[in-house]
């Protein structure tokens, strides 16, 4: 038996070049372009031409590799394809490449586009200048008022005395002590309303502060809270409007998107059923920090406070300083011994709940 070299031999083409003939050797492996490469090279022709092979009788002969073999007898020629057929190829290809970019245009309407796109990002450079110089023009107005502050303080001869132990806001805002019994307006939830609290669906848009602060009093109550951690009923009064009193009126980050975060984590709760999957004690955590999350937010997220050096940015080394600032007035809530909920836990449940 044959080897498989020997079962397909390497074919031999003879050509005529210039009234010689000179003999050319491939492979069955070889592809049409390496062919057509060594038969220009064997006809003296650079290796890129446009060429076509011709028999004897002045028929074409394909270029690769299953190319009918010959004898010195009956000799090849090879013919470059004039530079008129050529030029003819690629005036086609060129005015083919035309009418589909003609068509792309107008099928997707790349002018209109890109008129589009340089209005607006025109216009966004002006908004970005803008914005740049609002920035500027803030903080001048922030540095004034700190010298000024500086001046009165000096001025005076003492500090302000404060109640709180720590100040944790940009524009000197207090959390203030309530000793008070809380006298906020009771609204007694219906049964129906008590069944649409469980859901993630509800409405949150159509309720007053008394009536949201009684939606969170119940759900602590209704999830076991209040006897888990033995609160204070009037400890947990006192400390829910001290939260809500601590929220900014801001047209987002305010005391209703806490409400709405915390009833969707009460209704996700329910719906799947994490009672019986987690202790009281992670359940308390959850609705906490829902309850938390965002205190006394300023209306400028963590990106504005770090390009404009905000107090809050420079207090927290840049690390997420708006986390870092809710979590701290949430804590500064309860060191108040009037609003401390988890007064009545031991130390390692309280570590627990402040990690």
């Amino acid at each position: 038996m044959g080897s498989s070299s020997s079962s397909f031999p390497p074919r031999n083409i003879y050509l005529d070049v210039d009234g010689k003939v000179q003999k050319v050797v491939f492979s069955r492996h070889c592809s049409p372009c390496d062919i057509k490469e060594l038969l220009c090279s064997s006809s003296n022709l650079p290796r890129n031409s446009a060429i076509k092979i011709v028999n004897p009788e002045g028929a074409l002969v394909s270029v690769d590799a299953t190319m009918p073999t010959n004898s010195p007898n009956f000799l090849y020629k090879v013919i470059p394809l004039s530079t008129g057929q050529s030029e003819e190829r690629e005036d086609m290809f060129q005015s083919v490449l035309s009418q589909v970019a003609e068509q792309f245009t107008r099928a997707f309407h790349i002018n209109e586009l890109k008129t589009e796109v340089t209005n607006r990002l025109v216009a966004l450079e002006k908004r970005v200048e803008m914005e740049g110089l609002k920035v500027v023009e803030i903080e001048k107005c922030k540095n004034d008022l700190r010298k000024l502050r500086d001046e009165v303080t000096s001025r005076g001869g003492s500090r302000v005395n404060c109640s709180c132990k720590y100040n944790f806001s940009d524009d000197g805002k207090k959390v203030t002590p309530r000793r008070d019994v809380p006298t906020y307006p009771k609204y007694t939830l219906s049964q129906e309303t008590i069944e649409a609290l469980k859901k993630p669906t509800f409405d949150v848009w159509h309720w007053e502060h008394n009536e949201m602060l009684s939606c969170l009093e119940f759900m602590y109550h209704d999830l076991g809270l209040v006897k888990e951690f033995n609160m204070n009923p009037i400890i947990l009064k006192r400390w829910l409007l001290a939260i809500q009193e601590n929220y900014r009126n801001n047209p987002f980050h305010n005391f209703r998107h806490s409400f709405c975060v915390s009833q969707m984590m009460y209704g996700m709760i329910q719906l799947c059923n994490l009672q019986g999957k987690m202790t009281l004690t992670d359940l308390g955590i959850l609705m906490t920090a829902a309850v938390c999350h965002d205190l006394d937010h300023p209306g400028y997220n963590n990106t504005y406070q770090i390009n404009a050096r905000t107090e809050l940015a420079v207090r927290y080394n840049d690390i997420s300083p708006l986390e870092n600032h809710h979590c701290a007035v949430a804590f500064q809530i309860l060191s108040l011994p009037e609003c401390n909920i988890f007064a009545n836990i031991d130390p390692e449940a309280f570590k627990k709940v402040r990690q």
